[in-house]
């Protein structure tokens, strides 16, 4: 009887964690928005909550006056920056905005010195169709705009509300599975928030280093709006792989428009900042991570690219992470029952 019992409770511990995988699958499958914010909220409550144990440490105060105390700390030091940024940044971005078409259309001009690259250009010279394409075009750029400040609000949100209160969410997820999986889940939990926390640390230290090389070197090369194009590769940084080149774009184009082989230095100056960073930096991020393979995340990229964009790829690494905690715990270690001190 006693042995019966114990094979009843361990079906329902089982199905307790495949139908609260089944919600998440199914949550991605039919709202996918709704994960992705909220694991961007997820984020950023572990940001918030870094400087806030500090500040519960240095002076007692209670969680929520650290998190407020952070919070208006942040304003004022994006208030202080912007304003002694806003002027050259704000001029090299309208600048840029300027030189960007002239490049394009002086890159065209030299394509079609050449045959192969005539037929290039002739395909990239996009359709004009007037006034009624040209408030298309701000009308989706309008649209997308209110998107994106909707779903800062709503990461805002969720991550203040994360970050005040961590513990009550914390029970309300392990609530979800049978009770003799409540130590486990806790466990697992716990490293969930440690592989992200040190996620985070690395990648904010990474996307600081790899924007001030990037400054420097395209001072030092000459390169027009060298700050802007910076802070776009320290922004874009967060994404890894894809981030760094998509940064080198605007860069390369701007270089093209004074030399060809600038734009190859330029290159290689993006291409050694991405092996300094790959090679250094990565590998001090992965160190407080799960172990993910540089493979494994550039195909977390793709598949998240492909089912939910913009958005998705820039939460591949942090999911996939988290994700491999998971397996590794929930499906290797408790299903199949493999040693954990084993490779």
């Amino acid at each position: 009887m006693a042995a019966l019992r114990r094979c009843i409770t361990m079906s329902r511990a089982q199905a307790s964690v495949l139908i609260l995988v089944g919600l998440v699958l199914a949550l991605f499958v039919f709202v996918p928005e709704v994960p992705l914010l909220g694991a961007a909220g997820l984020l950023l409550a572990i940001a918030l909550s870094l400087p806030a144990g500090m500040v519960m440490r240095w002076t007692g105060a209670p969680r929520w006056v650290a998190v407020l105390v952070v919070l208006l700390g942040l304003v004022l030091l994006a208030i202080g920056a912007g304003a002694l940024a806003a002027g050259p940044l704000s001029e090299q971005a309208h600048k840029l905005t300027e030189d960007l078409p002239r490049s394009i259309q002086s890159l065209r001009e030299r394509m079609t010195q050449s045959p192969w690259g005539a037929w290039l250009a002739e395909r990239m010279t996009l359709p004009e169709d007037g006034a009624t394409r040209g408030m298309g075009l701000a009308a989706t750029a309008a649209s997308t705009t209110l998107g994106w400040i909707g779903n800062a609000a709503v990461i805002l949100l969720v991550g203040v509300y994360l970050a005040l209160r961590p513990t009550d969410y914390m029970a309300g997820l392990r609530a979800l599975l049978h009770p003799s999986l409540d130590a486990p889940a806790a466990a697992a939990l716990r490293e969930c928030g440690e592989v992200l926390r040190g996620w985070l640390a690395g990648q904010a230290f990474a996307m600081v280093v790899s924007g001030t090389l990037t400054w420097v070197g395209l001072t030092l090369l000459g390169v027009p709006l060298a700050g802007v194009l910076a802070v776009l590769a320290a922004l874009l940084g967060f994404i890894p792989n894809i981030g760094p080149v998509i940064a080198a774009v605007p860069a390369m184009l701007l270089a093209t428009t004074i030399s060809p082989w600038l734009a190859l230095w330029v290159a290689l100056l993006f291409l050694a900042t991405q092996f300094i960073e790959g090679n250094i930096l990565t590998p001090l991020v992965q160190a407080e991570m799960a172990d993910l393979p540089p493979a494994a995340l550039l195909i977390a990229q793709v598949l998240m690219a492909s089912f939910f964009g913009l958005l998705g790829v820039a939460l591949a690494a942090p999911l996939a992470a988290v994700a491999a905690v998971l397996i590794r715990r929930g499906y290797a270690e408790r299903w199949l029952g493999r040693d954990p001190a084993r490779p």
